[in-house]
C-alpha cells in the first residue's frame, strides 16, 4: 500500500484561465494543489477486439458506483449460437475494495434496445495483474483480455475552445492526468432559464474523438439563471508504444460545445441533443411513475425485519415492471426520430439502474445502521422530486 500512496503523491494538476470565452480564449497556465490523499486512482485496461486499440476505465473508489464501460465492438465466437435478444453491449465496471480490484462483467440485451441485463461474472485482480473474461466465451463472445494499471499518463495539453452557444460561457478549464488525462471545466449559464444540458465534442489531433452530453441531476438543472457547474471531461486515448499500447494523451485537443438544452426543451446549437432529451424525459416519466407506485405499495405493507430479504423481495416486483410506449410526434422538431423507441431504452436503463443498486445492497449485505426501509423512503423521495421536475 506504501506504494500507492507514493503514487498518489505524483498527481499533477493545471489549470488555465479563460479571457474570453465567447470568442477564442486566451489560456494562462497556473498550478493547483494535488488531489487530497484516498483511494489510489486506478484504470482497467480492457482488449475487447485484437485488431483495435485498448480501451480503458476509471476503477470506482470503495464506496463509489457509477463508473463503467459499454463495449459494442467485441468478437464473436466463429459458429456460436447467439442468445435471443441479442448482446448489445458488454458492460465492464470495475471497483477497488482496498486491497483488488472487483470487475464486474454485464451483458446488456434487448431485440431494438435495451432490454435486459444479464450477469456474467466477476473477476478479482491485483494492480498490475492481468485477467482473461473467460466466462464471455459461453455467451458466444471472445473473451477479453483486462489489466489494472496504477500509472501516470501525460497531462493533456491546453485545450483548442469552441462554442457553438450564446448562452453558456466557458469560465475555466483545469487539467489533470490522474487516473487518466482529462478536463476540469467550469460553465455558465448566461441566459435566464435553467439549463438541462450541455453538449460536448472531442477532437483529437484533428480527428473526431467523442461526444457527451453533460446532463442535470435527477431532481434539479444543470445550472439555474446565472449559474456555474464544474464538470469532468476525460480526454484519455490509447497511444501505440514500443511494448503495445499505454493510456496518453492528443498532441491536440479541441472541446466544443455543441449545444444547450433548457428546461423548456429549447435550445442552442444542435437540435440532436434536445431530441435525445425530449424523448429521455418521455422515459423517465414511464419508469417514476411505476417506480413510485411500486415504493409506496412497498412502504405501506408490513415491514420486513431482515434488509437483504426485504431487498431481494423489492428487486423481483422491479424486473416485473413492464413499460408499454405510444408513438408520437415530437415537439421540439420534425428531424427528432425514433421518439418511442428511445423514451423505451431510457425507462429501462433506469429500471436497470435500480436493479444495480438492489444488488449492491444483497451482495454487501451492509450492516447497521442500514435500513432498507429508510433507503426506500430517500430513494421515494429522490424519485417525487424528479418527476416534479420533469
Amino acid at each position: 500500500m506504501k506504494k500507492l500512496v507514493a503514487m498518489a503523491s505524483l498527481l499533477v494538476i493545471a489549470s488555465w484561465s479563460v479571457v474570453n470565452a465567447q470568442q477564442q480564449p486566451a489560456l494562462k497556465p497556473s498550478m493547483s494543489a494535488p488531489r487530497a490523499e484516498g483511494p489510489p486512482p486506478l484504470l482497467l485496461e480492457i482488449v475487447a477486439n485484437p485488431q483495435l486499440p485498448p480501451g480503458y476505465c476509471n476503477v470506482n473508489g470503495p464506496t463509489e458506483l457509477g463508473k463503467f464501460v459499454l463495449i459494442p465492438h467485441f468478437v464473436r465466437v466463429p459458429g456460436s449460437s447467439q442468445p435471443s435478444p441479442p448482446v448489445r453491449w458488454v458492460k465492464v465496471e470495475p471497483q477497488f475494495n482496498g486491497e483488488t480490484v472487483a470487475v464486474r462483467v454485464t451483458l446488456l440485451r434487448g431485440a431494438k434496445g435495451i432490454e435486459q441485463e444479464d450477469f456474467v461474472g466477476i473477476y478479482r485482480l491485483g494492480i498490475g495483474e492481468q485477467k482473461t473474461l473467460d466466462d464471455l466465451r459461453a455467451v458466444g463472445i471472445e473473451p477479453f483480455t483486462v489489466t489494472v494499471l496504477d500509472t501516470v499518463p501525460p497531462l493533456p495539453p491546453p485545450p483548442a475552445l469552441l462554442n457553438d452557444t450564446k448562452s453558456i460561457e466557458i469560465v475555466s478549464v483545469r487539467a489533470e492526468n490522474r487516473p487518466s488525462p482529462a478536463y476540469i471545466i467550469t460553465l455558465r449559464n448566461l441566459s435566464e432559464k435553467n439549463v438541462w444540458g450541455v453538449g460536448v465534442d472531442l477532437t483529437f489531433d484533428g480527428r473526431p474523438a467523442s461526444i457527451g452530453f453533460l446532463e442535470a441531476d435527477e431532481d434539479r438543472p444543470l445550472m439555474e439563471p446565472g449559474g456555474t457547474v464544474e464538470k469532468h471531461v476525460r480526454v484519455l486515448m490509447a497511444r501505440r508504444s514500443a511494448t503495445g499500447f499505454v493510456p496518453s494523451a492528443a498532441s491536440a485537443i479541441t472541446l466544443r460545445l455543441r449545444s444547450v438544452v433548457f428546461s423548456d426543451l429549447s435550445h442552442e446549437g444542435d437540435v440532436k441533443d434536445a431530441c435525445v432529451i425530449e424523448s429521455g424525459s418521455f422515459g423517465r416519466k414511464a419508469y417514476l411513475t411505476q417506480a413510485l407506485s411500486l415504493l409506496d405499495s412497498q412502504l405501506a405493507a408490513e415491514t420486513v425485519p431482515d434488509n437483504v430479504e426485504a431487498a431481494k423481495q423489492f428487486k423481483e416486483k422491479v424486473e416485473a415492471l413492464r413499460y408499454e410506449m405510444e408513438a408520437k410526434a415530437s415537439s421540439v422538431s420534425p428531424d427528432c426520430q425514433d421518439v418511442a423507441q428511445r423514451a423505451f431504452d431510457t425507462a429501462n436503463i433506469e429500471k436497470l439502474t435500480m436493479l444495480r443498486d438492489l444488488d449492491y445492497i444483497i451482495t454487501t449485505q451492509p450492516p447497521p445502521p442500514f435500513s432498507f426501509r429508510a433507503w426506500m423512503e430517500k430513494r421515494r423521495t429522490s424519485y417525487k422530486a424528479w418527476l416534479a421536475r420533469l
